[in-house]
């Protein structure tokens, strides 16, 4: 029982640390309660709560994508990287760094914890909804993510943490500029489209979208 309720907990525990050193915006909040139950109710009333995937004997819960990056060691390397660049260091920001460094990296701090959580207690759903999460979580941080690097200017060049935090906030507005215009939208979403349809293209990397071999049509 313990087991099943830590990640509740860890995720409480986190957020109510977060916003004690920042309280997040009216859309923020908004976002996070909406966005989700949009989620909950598409599954519920247009995809019939994917009775009809989950009522198949031989039904796998794959991870996002299929299945297709995990185990992959490029992929592993780029999750390590989010880790480091957009969960740590903004961490380490927030917890060190005074409030006018740090305060920009609490929103998109917040909406990846929620974003996790609902990752997590969808993996029931239909495919539709499942690829909807991440792509939408990352669009709407990116507003976040921009008004962090703008905060992050505004910082007066002598501050002694006035390069850190304007490195850091530049560094996760580019990786999730990335990972959601090339990695989700270009690499993730075209494993689930019917490969009769929409033939693959086999990709030489796992988490860029460069074709293997690049043939002329003649």
């Amino acid at each position: 029982m313990a087991k099943k309720f830590a990640p509740i907990l860890v995720f409480a525990g986190l957020s109510a640390f977060l916003l004690s050193r920042q309280s997040i915006t009216g859309s923020d909040v908004l976002f996070i309660v909406l966005y989700p139950l949009y989620i909950y109710l598409a599954n519920t009333v247009c995809f019939n709560s994917n009775e009809l995937a989950l009522s198949r004997k031989d039904i796998v819960i794959d991870s996002l994508g299929r299945g297709q990056f995990k185990g992959q060691p490029a992929f592993a390397k780029y999750m390590i990287a989010f880790q480091i660049f957009a969960v740590l260091l903004p961490l380490f920001l927030i917890v060190f760094a005074p409030p006018q460094i740090s305060a920009g990296a609490v929103s998109p701090l917040v909406l990846l914890l929620v974003q996790v959580v609902t990752e997590k207690s969808t993996q029931r759903f239909h495919d539709v909804l499942r690829v909807l999460v991440p792509i939408g979580f990352n669009a709407y941080r990116l507003k976040g993510l921009y008004n962090w690097v703008e905060s992050a200017l505004l910082v007066s060049e002598d501050h002694p943490w006035y390069y850190v935090g304007l490195t850091l906030s530049t560094i996760n507005l580019i990786i999730w500029s990335y990972n959601l215009f090339v990695f989700l939208l270009l690499r993730m979403l075209p494993v689930y489209f019917d490969k009769d349809y929409t033939p693959p293209v086999e990709m030489a990397y796992s988490v860029a979208p460069i074709p293997k071999t690049r043939k002329k049509i003649n």
